[in-house]
């Protein structure tokens, strides 16, 4: 139990290659509170920029390969928020960019409470949609 609440407060204690962080610098210059993983042969990096939740994942030689922004609703682009406003409550929303193509991914709550995750193109246009 003492293991688990170390590793809990103190993260997980990876330390990425110098490519990943001098790539992370250039990129969220003034980020707060990063906790590096190790995933899959990659480094995750979980920070906050402007008050926002960022996940960033890198190549183990450093490369930026996804982020992604935890967003409030408001801040998603007018098309979009209407759009997946008119299906229901958003719950969640999430802005990705992989490789300057831009997603939205969109959690929306029915008027029977069911849960449905939409991901939809910056244009607004839908990608995929499950229920959850």
């Amino acid at each position: 139990m003492k293991e688990f609440l170390r590793k809990l407060l103190a993260g997980d204690g990876v330390s990425p290659t110098e490519l990943c962080l001098r790539t992370f610098n250039q990129n969220f210059e003034d980020a707060i509170n990063v906790e590096w993983f190790e995933k899959e042969n990659n480094y995750e990096a979980i920070f906050y920029l402007n008050n926002l939740e960022h996940i960033a994942l890198f190549t183990l030689t450093g490369f930026l390969e996804e982020y992604r922004l935890n967003i409030p609703a408001n801040y998603l682009p007018g098309h979009i928020n209407n759009m997946v406003s008119s299906r229901g409550e958003i719950m969640s929303s999430v802005m990705r960019n992989k490789g300057n193509k831009v997603e939205y991914e969109v959690i929306v709550r029915d008027k029977e409470l069911n849960r449905h995750l939409i991901t939809l193109s910056d244009m607004g246009k839908a990608i995929e949609e499950k229920k959850l």
